[in-house]
């Protein structure tokens, strides 16, 4: 993601403002009771997402402990090959398979739509426009019936049109919505196959033997989805409640306070955390010998509990330098395209 220039700032306001401070009210009695009525058209949506061709322009703002931040970006489609995705014509494409967090928005994979199920409850709420397209509505309820996502799903072709998640208290704190699309002809013969997203477990016990020590869940019903070793040196935790996924990279050593530029600390329960205000919630520390780094698309709230759940120690008095530093590690990751 990238801060935009301040006329296409505006412009993603004026397409988004709409919804800010949209209250999340509590579902009908008759709707509450009932069972989903809706899981099914996310799941249409996201095997159209995998096996329809198409083009466009998504606007993603979200709004965090500093205000507002949104890109643009410019997707590209074709299945079989994947998501193809750029901010600006001359930054370079960026691959994300449609099942994977980096193309949750258009289509989830079936293991984030199986979590979404047991969190959550989705049901169809009409119909609307989105894009200038005539779309499906489907509500993501809390087990006390508030709306915790919205999704405007295009009757034509499936695909999400656009999609905002709400905290708690009603308010949205994040939203992203085709300005432009255009669907390429449907493909005679095409499988409507849902996948799993290229995520595994199956690392997990071999992880634990070799002294690793992680939680299989996070507070906010955050499941553990993937665990594996990125590189030497460097273990990748993804979690996800369905709706929102955290990305926990933890490095054997010591944090190098030098190389976090544009980063400020916070003290927390007697401990530090540097933040940096982004769209993707980045938070990094040092404790028991470990830097920990979290990457989130999640709200401000579910990012704080899940920080603070993980293990924390008083900062030493003199912190020495970390060979490959934070900066190569943020270099390099980049969970939600």
């Amino acid at each position: 993601m990238i801060r935009l220039p301040v006329t296409v700032f505006l412009a993603a306001v004026m397409l988004l403002g709409l919804v800010v401070g949209t209250p999340a009210h509590a579902a009908p009695p008759d709707e509450a009771e009932s069972e989903d009525t809706g899981l099914h058209l996310l799941r249409e949506a996201a095997i159209a997402g995998r096996t329809r061709g198409y083009s466009g322009t998504q606007y993603v703002t979200t709004w965090g402990r500093s205000g507002a931040v949104s890109s643009v970006l410019e997707v590209r489609n074709v299945p079989g090959r994947g998501l193809m995705m750029h901010s600006r014509p001359s930054d370079p494409v960026q691959m994300a398979d449609p099942g994977t967090p980096a193309g949750g928005m258009t289509s989830p994979s079936e293991f984030m739509l199986e979590v979404l199920a047991r969190n959550y409850r989705v049901v169809a709420a009409g119909r609307g426009h989105a894009c200038g397209r005539p779309a499906r509505l489907a509500n993501v309820l809390r087990r006390d019936g508030t709306v915790a996502a919205r999704y405007w799903l295009d009757e034509a072709g499936g695909l999400v049109l656009r999609r905002e998640l709400l905290d708690g208290h009603g308010k949205v704190v994040h939203a992203g919505a085709f300005v432009d699309l255009t669907l390429d002809p449907a493909r005679k013969g095409a499988v409507p196959v849902m996948t799993t997203g290229g995520f595994s477990l199956t690392e997990v016990p071999r992880l634990f033997a070799g002294g690793w020590h992680f939680p299989r869940a996070l507070p906010g019903r955050l499941e553990l989805f993937a665990a594996h070793n990125t590189s030497p040196g460097y273990l990748y935790l993804g979690y996800s409640d369905g709706l929102s996924v955290v990305s926990v990279f933890i490095q054997s050593g010591v944090l190098d306070e030098e190389r976090l530029q544009g980063w400020h600390a916070e003290q927390r329960s007697g401990h530090t955390i540097w933040i940096r205000d982004s769209a993707g919630q980045e938070t990094i520390w040092a404790s028991g010998g470990h830097v920990y780094t979290v990457f989130a698309d999640a709200p401000a709230d579910m990012v704080d509990a899940a920080v603070a759940a993980l293990p924390h120690e008083p900062v030493p008095d003199l912190w020495t330098r970390l060979g490959r530093g934070a900066s190569r590690l943020l270099s390099w990751v980049n969970p939600f395209g």
